[in-house]
């Protein structure tokens, strides 16, 4: 039975453990910067328990590992294990607290950990951080502790287990926000920089009339769109569609930006320019990155196309008396996928008044909520019964056609739609 005097002791003692909780609570929750909190977490543990060395871990449920951001005696080296092994490891896969005190006698200690610090690790306490919903968000390993734990040591050990955990979530959310921001501000930047890639085409170029646009289902994409005029009265567009989605395609897309700026200077033919570009990406892209591109050259003088199609979708073509043609024979594979191929050009007579629909599949499988395509059929009606308005005009109503049958439908791929209307004006054309 408890005396009177001891139970006065211990609620001495109570008082004051839970004085130097609701100290340590303060301490913890006094920054939101991850390094620095972990280094509060061990200062106020060490201070407490006489603790020579500690680690806090942090623990990344979708990789399922731990990470250290500060070890004491490890500056700059930071650790990663994964949970299960090791006694950390081990201890966050478990939720169990162990107390080791001969660590060598432990088949879970790692003696490396020793071998590569130069330290020597006698005795380990471990155990889990857990959260105010009780889940395990990261670990504390304590190493060479001064003299044995006590149970008051324990016990404050648990008091103030929460108060970390819900600190290290505290932190870690705000270096998540911190992070997304830079990442969201990095999207912003890259989207700008790609938005003034976008050629400045003028509404018609000797008697053509032209209207393009191009729309990113992410905050960067992987469609490229490229205008030349000549001073001989011709001009070339080059459509291209990169493999895949987001930042890798955007990046492919910024070389292919670069690199056609450079062929067209100083190449002279287009199958060149097409040979040149699938031998640059079949050398420096895997074989999962390709690109379909349509490289189209306009004489308006000679009223005549000239076009290479390296797997990308056929054009459209639509002439004033209602008849429509998908300009679908010939062409070769994507770029960067096959080596040595050499591309060959097609040339079309245009007959005045023609409309000529180029776009990426973006556009031609355009999905509703159902997961219906759009489909050439549908694409070809929608310009066919607008093909007396102008460019401009066809192309506005092809994109409210979009947005009509998409509806409510998430957008899945860029979209790139360019319009080309030939003067019905055998003069100007």
């Amino acid at each position: 039975m408890i005396s009177p005097a001891e139970g006065q002791q211990e609620a001495i003692r109570s008082i004051a453990r839970l004085q130097r909780i609701l100290e340590a609570s303060k301490l913890l929750n006094s920054t939101l910067d991850l390094a620095e909190l972990t280094g509060i977490i061990l200062k106020i543990v060490g201070d407490e328990l006489g603790i020579d060395r500690g680690t806090v871990f942090v623990l990344d449920r979708s990789r399922q590992v731990l990470r250290s951001l500060v070890a004491q005696g490890m500056e700059g080296k930071a650790m990663m294990l994964p949970v299960g092994k090791g006694i950390a490891g081990f201890v966050a896969a478990t939720g169990q607290t162990i107390d080791i005190p001969n660590a060598y006698a432990d088949t879970r200690f790692d003696a490396s950990f020793d071998a590569n610090s130069g330290y020597s690790t006698k005795d380990i306490y471990c155990m889990p951080i857990i959260n105010r919903m009780g889940e395990i968000v990261g670990v504390l390993e304590l190493m060479n502790r001064a003299r044995p734990l006590i149970q008051e040591d324990e016990q404050f050990l648990s008091g103030v287990s929460v108060h970390i955990g819900l600190a290290l979530e505290n932190a870690q959310l705000h270096r998540e926000i911190l992070e997304k921001r830079k990442m969201e501000q990095e999207l912003r930047l890259a989207r700008e920089i790609q938005q003034k890639f976008y050629p400045r085409i003028p509404e018609s170029f000797g008697g053509v009339e032209i209207s393009a646009s191009s729309e990113m289902c992410e905050a960067v994409g992987g469609d490229y769109l490229g205008y030349f005029p000549f001073e001989d009265g011709r001009f070339l567009l080059i459509l291209g569609d990169v493999s895949g989605k987001g930042i890798g395609a955007a990046l492919v897309m910024s070389s292919l930006h670069a690199a056609c700026r450079a062929l067209v200077r100083h190449v002279q033919k287009i199958e060149d320019v097409t040979n040149i570009l699938n031998e640059t990406f079949v050398e420096t892209t895997d074989a999962r990155t390709f690109v379909t591109m349509l490289v189209m050259l306009v004489d308006t003088i000679g009223g005549r196309v000239h076009l290479i199609r390296a797997g990308h979708n056929p054009p459209l073509t639509i002439t004033a008396s209602g008849e429509t043609m998908l300009l679908d024979a010939g062409g070769g594979p994507p770029l960067g996928i096959f080596p040595k191929i050499r591309y060959g050009r097609e040339i079309l007579p245009v007959e005045p008044g023609t409309v000529f629909v180029v776009y990426t599949d973006g556009v031609s499988e355009a999905e509703n909520s159902r997961g219906e395509q759009l489909g050439l059929d549908n694409l070809a009606s929608i310009i066919c019964a607008a093909r007396m308005k102008s460019a401009t005009q066809i192309h506005e109503t092809v994109r409210a056609s979009l947005k009509d049958f998409a509806g409510d439908a998430p957008v899945r791929d860029d979209s790139t739609l360019v319009v080309l209307k030939f003067s019905d004006s055998p003069s100007r054309f």
